[in-house]
């Protein structure tokens, strides 16, 4: 008589057997259609390069706030009529977000961090992805008004050398706050129309704005570009960008006349008191030892060094060590990159190339060729590309008869300088004419910027 069980066995050996293949075959087939349409998405993303459309580009960072992002979009949809595009960039969210917003229609693009990159990468995503011709940076946790992107706009587009703009509010940090008469929400809409009307003299020129809303032109974006990758979580980033707009010569404005609602920090509250104190104070070390006194800078810079229109590239060193995507190779030396073969370069000049981003790398003229590495690190005699320490000890670089300043220590290591210490020309040094300062290069993590 048949072994009934052993034959019971052998069908399940078939059947898990059959099965595990047909869960390897579905894994298989996933990830290939996975990467045929990521494939396509690259694809039609380089061909869409450099095509923008009349309208403004809401980029809204999330992570773990569902419920508030979606009312945050809803308010958008509700009091928006210039033309819109809306990028929400999730940050690793486990909450439903991203399901949420893939089954909505509409102006909504998604895109999709595994884990939670920070603020800083979340918002460099979106810019990368932006379309308009004008940008919002939006945090999630906000209510927008009637007329709000309207009147922001035409603070904006009022005056050429204004190249951001933030708004007013009940809760933030710094000059944008202003008192409310509503409790909660109730009664916020009807107090954001009264006070939404159009006004230029409720414009009010400032030193600083913060990200919790930012308005600016795609110009700007380029001109400045993307943020310091650096920072971590949230905090400070949005004033290091500040910082190299006002570097520029670039103004700020506050469109008194626009209202919205914010509740307030609900991403950072969610590390608790000891993992915001963390970040926070992680963030401030990191900004402080970026920028030094960047501020009595600002104020002690002559005009003619702060030239309205400048770029960021112009405030890059000469005679150093630049990377682009795919490990692309340059040499930069006054304003223009020179394509390098990497094999002819030593490992640690490979290493210590600072990593530029694609809109960095458009903003800079391309040389021809270099075919001799010898040539590039050549110094003449008048010390062309040398840095110095001067009589007041801030390090400065020789550049085309100028001496320009090192923001800080730490912008010297960051573009893989060194200090030579040349006592026999410190003094003619000294005399030179002042040149535009150097500030330090921001950290990229991001391998698709």
């Amino acid at each position: 008589m048949p072994n009934r069980r052993n034959k019971a066995t052998g069908r399940q050996r078939i059947l898990r057997g059959f099965s595990r293949r047909k869960t390897e075959t579905g894994a298989l087939d996933f990830q290939r259609g996975y990467d045929a349409g990521y494939a396509r998405g690259v694809l039609s993303g380089q061909q869409s390069f450099g095509s923008y459309f009349d309208g403004t580009s809401i980029i809204i960072p999330t992570f773990n706030q569902r419920e508030l992002l979606l009312q945050c979009i809803e308010s958008i949809e509700a009091y928006t009529t210039s033309p819109y595009e809306i990028i929400v960039v999730d940050n690793g969210s486990k909450d439903g977000t991203v399901e949420e917003l893939q089954a909505r229609r509409g102006t909504i693009r998604v895109a999709v961090h595994p884990q939670n990159l920070g603020f800083a990468r979340a918002i460099n995503t979106g810019l990368m992805m932006a379309k308009g011709l004008t940008i919002v940076l939006l945090n999630n946790d906000i209510l927008v008004t009637e007329g709000w992107l309207s009147n922001m706009l035409h603070c904006l587009n009022a005056n050429p050398s204004v190249a951001a703009v933030g708004p007013v509010t009940n809760y933030i940090g710094g000059n944008q706050q202003i008192d409310v008469p509503y409790a909660g929400v109730i009664g916020m809409q009807e107090f954001a129309a009264t006070h939404n009307t159009m006004d230029p003299q409720k414009w009010r020129d400032t030193d600083r704005l913060v990200g919790f809303c930012l308005l600016f032109n795609r110009k700007t974006f380029e001109e400045v570009g993307y943020f310091d990758e650096g920072y971590e979580f949230g905090n400070f980033e949005d004033d290091d960008w500040i910082i190299r707009l006002r570097l520029q010569g670039k103004k700020l404005k506050i469109a008194g006349d626009t209202f919205i609602h914010h509740f307030g920090s609900i991403t950072m509250k969610g590390l608790g008191i000891e993992g915001y104190t963390r970040v926070n104070d992680q963030n401030e070390t990191f900004f402080t030892e970026k920028w030094g006194n960047v501020y009595k800078l600002l104020q002690t810079l002559p005009e003619r060094v702060l030239t309205d229109g400048a770029k960021s590239v112009e405030f890059f060193p000469t005679h150093t060590w630049i990377r682009g995507l795919s490990n692309r190779m340059y040499w930069l030396e006054h304003g223009v990159k020179y394509p390098v073969n990497q094999e002819l370069m030593e490992g640690n000049e490979r290493e210590t190339a600072v990593r530029l981003s694609v809109i960095d790398l458009l903003q800079i003229p391309t040389g021809p060729q270099r075919t001799e590495i010898a040539e590039l690190i050549r110094k003449d005699d008048s010390y062309e590309g040398m840095l110095f320490r001067g009589e007041d000890s801030s390090i400065y670089q020789v550049d085309q008869g100028k001496r320009r300043e090192m923001i800080s220590s730490y912008a010297v290591q960051s573009w893989g300088l060194s200090l030579r210490e040349e006592k026999a020309w410190l003094s003619e040094a000294a005399k030179l004419p002042v040149g535009l300062p150097i500030m330090p290069a921001s950290r990229l993590k991001s391998d698709d910027l």
